[in-house]
């Protein structure tokens, strides 16, 4: 085989994987994404690298951005709910979804509420809760949903689960108060939940809990086994505590510029930019290509 030739093969062969948080990273402080960093995505791209978004969010939500950049079609996968559910555009169905406990949705709720915090869980394209406050009325116009209210948690799922309403994913408990409230009200819930669930903020006033197995650090690994990419060819980058798990997975973790502290101190780099002036690009010129 002659030596251009196999630099040929080594071309279209070799691949890296970009997994990028979407708030706070991918998108700019207005929820858009800048030119700049489209236009990287797509030199990558044609380079034969490949995008993974990785998100807090619902899929519902994640799947409406998606379809407003052109990310929603086959070769693309969407990690929402920190890692509880990935989702492939080329089968247009979930090939990992990890459920947790009504129950334990149940008691997560019922100590929010006690505590003065709203809590709210999913089913489907809705975000159900068992009271309507204002965090949750918040949250529903910033992801673009819509939210039922019920009784009891366990009762509706108990009676509704089927092929359209499936098992709960993750719980959302959003304090009206300071950081230091949920810091204090993590520390208590361990007390029953550690070893049986996952929990991390995504932003300082919401906390989540899910499947011990749902967090992002686990899906840059089972997306690498996915494409027989080793993890030393994999780049993951976010903002926030919830992507630590997959800035610390990844071949080369970054932390964005306008990251917060927790998130840079476990990065290999940390960006001269911010989401608001190209980070990505720097990190795809810089890493992938």
């Amino acid at each position: 085989m002659s030596p251009h030739l196999t630099f040929l093969i080594f071309i279209f062969t070799y691949m890296k994987l970009l997994f990028t948080d979407m708030d706070g990273t991918l998108l700019t402080d207005d929820k858009t994404i800048l030119d700049v960093d489209m236009k990287a995505i797509e030199e990558m791209h044609a380079c034969g690298h490949k995008l993974v978004l990785c998100t807090g969010r619902p899929l519902t939500s994640a799947k409406r951005l998606a379809q407003k950049y052109g990310f929603d079609k086959p070769g693309y996968f969407l990690v929402s709910f920190n890692g509880g559910l990935i989702y492939d555009y080329a089968t247009e169905q979930s090939i990992l979804t990890r459920y947790i406990p009504v129950e334990s949705v149940k008691f997560i709720m019922d100590e929010a509420h006690r505590h003065g915090f709203h809590a709210h869980t999913y089913s489907g394209d809705l975000v159900v809760s068992e009271y309507e406050t204002e965090q949750l009325k918040t949250y529903c116009r910033l992801m673009q949903m819509d939210y039922v209210i019920v009784e009891d948690i366990r009762k509706y799922y108990g009676e509704f689960i089927n092929v359209v309403v499936k098992p709960p994913i993750k719980v959302n408990v959003i304090t009206p108060f300071g950081h230091e409230t949920l810091l204090d009200f993590r520390a208590e819930m361990r007390k029953t939940t550690a070893g049986k669930l996952f929990d991390v903020f995504s932003k300082p006033e919401m906390l989540e809990f899910s499947h011990m197995k749902s967090n992002k650090g686990d899906a840059v690994r089972f997306m690498a086994e996915y494409y027989k990419v080793p993890l030393s060819d994999t780049v993951a980058v976010g903002d926030e505590e919830n992507d630590c798990p997959m800035i610390e997975a990844a071949g080369v973790g970054v932390a964005m510029a306008n990251a917060s502290p927790v998130a840079k101190s476990v990065a290999d780099y940390v960006t001269t930019l911010d989401n608001n002036h190209g980070g990505i690009a720097e990190i795809i010129k810089k890493f992938v290509i």
